[in-house]
């Protein structure tokens, strides 16, 4: 080779190594790069790090601490207010069913007075006074304070109390008239009066027409609902036993019923004490005191009332 072209070649070669320096390996290469990151990253971690422990943190610890004491505070309020809103308490309930064993009547109704004019109305009587007197007697008959005579003759004073209580005028004769009928019934072989009667004189007062009968048996309910129109029929089971037979008896109700779309609401102590088998029964609705039934019935009437509306609708669509 030409001396002056290899020096030249030598030249070149020099001069490419000095513009294009050797890479370093990768992994150095990466090590740089994470080393030169972290220095740069790190100022702001901390500097976050002391902002959440300095501002973040109190503050979500103080707004906890509010909404702590908030909720106290309306824990204690609805507590003060529940207890205001009670005229009767547990010693009155019992002094009362003092007087009913006793048979001194003429307190009683003193009391029954009084408790309807503090209260503002016969609905407390019923709700906070004479059903509270029921299950008190009916706890004494379990535990074996007094027999099962002084209980029944207990239970019809207190029946006699509501129904001398009780003020149905020509207003409320001619609301009803119009309005929704219901019957309730015990669950066949049952013999209890005073809770149905609760039931049946709240849902009075609630604008419903209202027939009832005590110890009836399946097929006399049948015939009930077979000769006359109910939109409801509301059965009150007290023993676990008749548990068995309701759902047999409900289906041989809603077959003989003259309206296709007989409505079943059931109560009573025995589903109070079996609130889990209630769906397997085959009613439409459950309530465990008077008021819910009432509520009970008029969604389920209201529902039906909806629907109709909106068939009827969808007809008129339909013919135009």
């Amino acid at each position: 080779m030409d001396p002056t072209f290899r020096s030249f070649s030598n030249g070149m070669s020099t001069v490419k190594k000095s513009l294009c320096p050797e890479n370093p390996p990768l992994g150095e290469r990466v090590r740089g790069h994470d080393e030169i990151v972290q220095k740069s990253v790190r100022p702001w971690v901390e500097l976050l790090r002391r902002t959440i422990e300095a501002e973040v943190l109190p503050r979500l610890l103080a707004a906890q601490r509010e909404a702590d004491l908030l909720n106290r505070a309306e824990q204690q309020a609805s507590q003060q207010a529940s207890s205001q809103a009670s005229h009767v308490n547990a010693a009155d309930v019992a002094a009362f069913v003092n007087l009913i064993v006793a048979d001194d009547m003429e307190q009683v109704r003193a009391v029954a007075d009084r408790v309807i004019v503090i209260g503002g109305g016969r609905d407390v009587l019923l709700t906070e006074l004479l059903t509270p007197a029921a299950q008190l007697l009916g706890r004494m008959w379990e535990r074996d304070v007094c027999d099962f005579t002084t209980v029944t003759l207990g239970v019809f004073r207190l029946d006699q109390i509501m129904k001398e209580t009780a003020a149905v005028g020509i207003e409320d004769i001619m609301r009803v008239a119009f309005d929704h009928r219901i019957l309730l019934v015990p669950s066949p072989g049952e013999q209890h009066n005073f809770g149905l009667n609760v039931v049946v004189d709240t849902f009075r007062e609630g604008g419903w027409m209202v027939r009832s009968g005590s110890a009836l048996s399946r097929k006399k309910i049948m015939n009930f609902v077979k000769d006359e129109w109910f939109d409801v029929i509301g059965i009150s089971v007290m023993a676990d036993r008749a548990l068995e037979g309701l759902p047999a008896c409900i289906r041989a109700v809603r077959q003989a019923s003259c309206n296709p779309h007989l409505f079943v609401l059931i109560g009573g102590r025995a589903i109070m004490n079996h609130t889990e088998r209630t769906r397997f029964l085959g009613a439409d609705a459950t309530a465990l005191d008077a008021h819910q039934a009432l509520e009970e019935a008029n969604i389920l009437v209201k529902s039906k009332v909806t629907e109709r509306l909106q068939q009827s609708k969808t007809k008129l669509v339909d013919i135009g």
